[in-house]
């Protein structure tokens, strides 16, 4: 199949569920945040891995029986990590933050995406060079293929300074919990859909929203093709020079595959940032 007809066509489940994220954001402000944040993952899930059968963009990048035991093992594991840095996050609150924060609804939202990104953006691009952090990330990396069953597969030290730098800003502010519960379930469908194995594309869209056909080219293997570090938003990656456009990749995963645990070896790659190596230049990832 060509890259032309694997392109052709919109993204369907990805635009729909934009679509239905505002209604759903503002239809049940009286469900409590984890339950709407839980209930908008699973409709998600769903939908995309409906769609991943009905029209994949690789027929080869269908997950294994052991792919999905990884995938279902850590997302557990990181379950509990988030809970755990949420209450983090609400004590802290409790403890330095004065006062709500005076800016209309309309503009933390907007801000907010802004803001969480950046600190996102910055923190995966510092991964990407190598060293300890790259060691803590390559675990999400290492798949060679990309589907919604591993876009949240990472190691739980990965979900837990991403998630502190997305959300440790906007709690401090004070944003309203309505807004940043709107932008965790705007990331989840964001992440989720990056990593989709569906055919297809945003158009124009894909100048302020992250995409598919952009995150491909992040995994690549190819270290010209691989940046677009922001998941959510293309706009960083415009400012500050790493983004990149064009036909899918070849294939995606890590630099010379055999000096990383296999992909599904859960266990190695939970202790792999914590075992004593030599650094070399190779340890670390395509792009930089």
């Amino acid at each position: 199949m060509t890259q032309d007809t694997l392109e052709r066509g919109w993204h369907v489940p990805h635009l729909l569920l934009l679509s239905l994220l505002p209604v759903v954001a503002m239809g049940a402000p009286g469900l409590a945040h984890e339950l709407r944040v839980a209930g908008w993952l699973l409709l998600n899930v769903a939908v995309i891995a409906a769609a991943e059968r009905w029209r994949p963009y690789r027929a080869d990048w269908r997950p294994t029986r052991a792919d999905l035991v990884r995938d279902g093992g850590v997302f557990a594991l990181n379950a509990l990590v988030d809970a755990l840095a949420k209450m983090a996050l609400a004590v802290v609150a409790l403890r330095f933050v004065s006062g709500a924060s005076a800016l209309p609804g309309w503009l933390q939202v907007i801000g907010g995406a802004l803001l969480a990104d950046l600190g996102s953006y910055a923190l995966h691009r510092w991964s990407h060079r190598g060293g300890w952090l790259w060691r803590v990330h390559a675990f999400h990396h290492r798949p060679e293929a990309l589907n919604v069953a591993n876009a949240l597969t990472a190691h739980p030290l990965n979900a837990l300074y991403d998630g502190v730098v997305r959300w440790g800003p906007l709690v401090l502010l004070g944003f309203d919990a309505e807004v940043i519960t709107a932008l965790a379930m705007f990331h989840l469908t964001q992440a989720l859909a990056a990593h989709a194995n569906v055919r297809g594309i945003i158009g124009p869209l894909r100048w302020v929203l992250g995409s598919a056909e952009l995150h491909r080219l992040h995994h690549s293997t190819d270290g010209r093709e691989a940046g677009n570090f922001g998941t959510d938003l293309p706009l960083w990656d415009l400012v500050f020079g790493t983004h990149r456009s064009g036909p899918g990749p070849r294939a995606v995963g890590v630099f010379d595959p055999a000096r990383y645990p296999v992909a599904t070896a859960t266990g190695r790659w939970l202790a792999w940032p914590f075992q004593r190596r030599p650094s070399t230049a190779q340890d670390r990832s395509p792009s930089t």
